[in-house]
């Protein structure tokens, strides 16, 4: 019998449409010898089975467009999805693909809700997926191992809302211009700007609170490279991808990131370099505790000083992977290894017998509980 893979993508995140290109470029790897079930959620959180979910072109305008849909829920504790309607069904599932970018995917949300179902799955697990999702914990936690990244600043919108005058006071005290300014929970690019002076920093931390109730500020390393470098864990030995040196102007946009044709010719790197930009993100893959593929952007100020930017638990545009090994097999391995971390967690006991409450209806009984 076929093992069978749900490949979930889409989501309630502003980057819904990256995630369905990644899940399409899922969907197209896949070895012939899984049964294939991909998952759409929708933008409202919604998920959905159908006929052509494979097919780009329905998303364009969904309703109109897919074929068969069902609403699925997950069946908690029971490996499975169940479909919603008259007649349920359940559709057990070996391992699920994760494409999900950003909030309500990326974050931590998913990867818990699959925990609860029994569904192994391709990326970090929960506490790992929550703090780099989250730019200025994943900071702190690089800074506590010693881990260079630029130097930062974070605060909450609503602390923004009440004071925007003490938080800029604190920004410019901490750091020094040029500054870029970005939601701490969001990828892509979305929502990053570059200031030089109080007014462009008071409208980019405007900015950015459209789309996250935390932001950070950083200081703008200028004329820094950006290398970026995957890393995945195998059987707990850590292997790291070929580092490729990101082409862009003051950022990598998003418009950069997706919406550009892909250089051939990348620039030529120092075997000293690859192996210093290696070994860093093999640290912070390390000391964030992750699985599956991350990438690990890092940067390189002009003196050569390599700073770990962010880490991406589940990198957009995932063909697009920096590993030499073809993605169809990188997607094989990722599978057993998520099967196999599972079958490990099922170890642990998560029984203990105790009194309690027994005890606790004994002092019920007596009023012991009552005002």
């Amino acid at each position: 019998m076929k093992e069978r893979i749900g490949v979930f993508f889409g989501g309630k995140s502003v980057e819904h449409d990256i995630s369905v290109i990644t899940g399409m470029q899922v969907l197209k790897n896949l070895s012939k010898r899984y049964e294939v079930i991909p998952i759409y959620i929708a933008p409202n959180n919604d998920w959905f089975i159908a006929d052509n979910l494979d097919d780009p072109s329905i998303y364009l305008n969904f309703e109109k467009q897919v074929a068969k849909k069902k609403q699925v829920a997950l069946l908690m504790g029971e490996g499975a999805l169940v479909t919603m309607g008259l007649l349920p069904r359940q559709i057990k599932l070996d391992c699920a693909v994760l494409c999900n970018h950003g909030k309500n995917g990326e974050d931590g949300t998913l990867q818990g809700a699959l925990t609860l179902a029994g569904i192994p799955y391709t990326s970090c697990k929960v506490k790992a997926s929550a703090n780099c999702m989250d730019k200025s914990i994943a900071k702190k936690l690089m800074k506590n191992n010693k881990i260079n990244t630029p130097k930062f600043v974070d605060f909450y919108t609503s602390e923004f809302g009440k004071n925007k005058f003490k938080v800029l006071e604190n920004v410019t005290n901490s750091l020094n211009f040029p500054l870029i300014v970005k939601p701490a929970n969001l990828g892509s690019s979305v929502g990053i700007r570059i200031c030089e002076d109080v007014e462009s920093l008071t409208s980019a931390i405007e900015n950015a609170g459209i789309y996250d109730e935390k932001i950070i500020v950083e200081e703008f390393l200028q004329g820094a490279k950006e290398y970026a470098c995957a890393v995945v864990k195998i059987n707990d030995k850590y292997l790291t991808s070929e580092v490729q040196e990101m082409h862009k102007g003051d950022i990598f946009t998003f418009e950069d990131k997706y919406l550009s044709e892909k250089e051939k010719n990348q620039p030529k790197i120092s075997l000293k370099t690859q192996n210093k930009v290696a070994k860093l993100a093999m640290q912070a893959y390390s000391a964030l505790e992750c699985d599956g593929v991350v990438r690990v952007d890092l940067l390189s100020d002009e003196t050569g000083k390599l700073y770990v930017n962010e880490l991406n638990t589940i990198p957009g545009s995932l063909a697009f992977n920096l590993f030499k090994t073809p993605f169809r097999d990188l997607l094989d391995v990722i599978i057993a290894q998520a099967k196999k971390q599972k079958q490990e967690a099922d170890k642990d006991v998560y029984e203990f017998s105790s009194k309690a409450i027994e005890y606790y209806i004994k002092l019920s009984k007596q009023n012991k509980y009552t005002k």
